[in-house]
């Protein structure tokens, strides 16, 4: 099903310094799904590395799909961070930083990744 979705950048992962990586959102508008996993290209991927390291939700396009209990969106595209005011970034910066520090602990009793 095509679909636009705004989330917030929450795992960057790619094998080198260039070329196309994998990202998963959290959700904040578009499909009634908590997570989205997406592949990006170089150009997307820098964008929303970038919009993730100033606290900007992105919006971004494709077709979700379900594979393997997980919604993956493919065909990810056109990738723009969405603007939002200060109060509202400064309480997706501090639920970011406490979903990181759960995953950090959550990810160490269970012996990586």
């Amino acid at each position: 099903m095509p679909v636009r979705i705004t989330g917030t950048v929450v795992r960057l992962r790619r094998s080198g310094p260039r070329g196309e990586g994998g990202v998963r959102l959290r959700v904040i508008a578009g499909v009634e799904v908590p997570h989205v996993r997406l592949t990006l290209g170089e150009e997307d991927y820098r964008i929303a590395g970038q919009a993730h390291l100033v606290g900007l939700p992105v919006r971004v396009q494709g077709r979700l799909e379900s594979r393997g209990g997980f919604r993956r969106l493919t065909g990810a595209r056109d990738v723009v961070p969405v603007q939002v005011d200060d109060a509202e970034r400064d309480r997706l910066m501090k639920s970011l930083q406490e979903t990181a520090e759960i995953t950090a602990v959550f990810e160490e009793a269970c012996g990586g990744d």
